[in-house]
């Protein structure tokens, strides 16, 4: 996203603004760069992983939208496609280091994680019809991605391009 004239980052309401107008002339970027990180201090390892995460992502949610013709799952209280809680820290998208949400070692936390909000779980049903009963996934095998089991993420999909220990594309955390 570009600077303003002042050279001064965008505000976030110009953020999603930008967004919009973006997606709407077709240049469409589902989750930015700017939603991911908000305004928490991060490196530039971490700027590339969630530039590798949210490629991964929006390939996937764009398929998935071309498939059953859904809009765009805002969240309420983020007022974008990342789940979080109203007033919370935005802890759907990039956790610091400090962050008290989720476990200890986090995805989150190196830029490898991203919470979709999902509020009636139909992009986690979708995903559901690519299981093939052992864990394994052919959609998110085919844009490298895994994804905490429905059951524990409920309004939202849990997605990251870290491998869990049992290798399977869904599992439970």
């Amino acid at each position: 996203m570009q600077q303003s004239e002042s050279g001064k980052r965008p505000s976030r309401v110009h953020a999603v603004a930008w967004f919009f107008v973006v997606s709407f002339f077709g240049e469409r970027k589902i989750i930015t760069i700017a939603q991911y990180f908000g305004f928490k201090s991060h490196s530039v390892e971490q700027e590339a992983a969630a530039a590798d995460l949210l490629d991964r992502r929006d390939a996937l949610r764009a398929e998935y939208y071309a498939a059953t013709g859904a809009e765009p799952d805002i969240d309420p209280d983020t007022g974008t496609e990342i789940s979080g809680s109203k007033g919370g820290s935005g802890d759907g998208g990039f956790r610091l280091p400090t962050a008290t949400t989720g476990r200890t070692g986090s995805a989150h936390k190196d830029a490898k994680a991203v919470d979709d909000s999902d509020q009636d779980n139909s992009f986690d049903d979708w995903l559901n019809e690519f299981e093939d009963g052992n864990g394994g996934n052919s959609m998110l095998k085919k844009h490298g991605l895994y994804r905490e089991h429905p059951s524990a993420t409920q309004t939202w999909t849990h997605l990251t391009t870290r491998s869990p220990g049992s290798g399977k594309r869904t599992y439970l955390p």
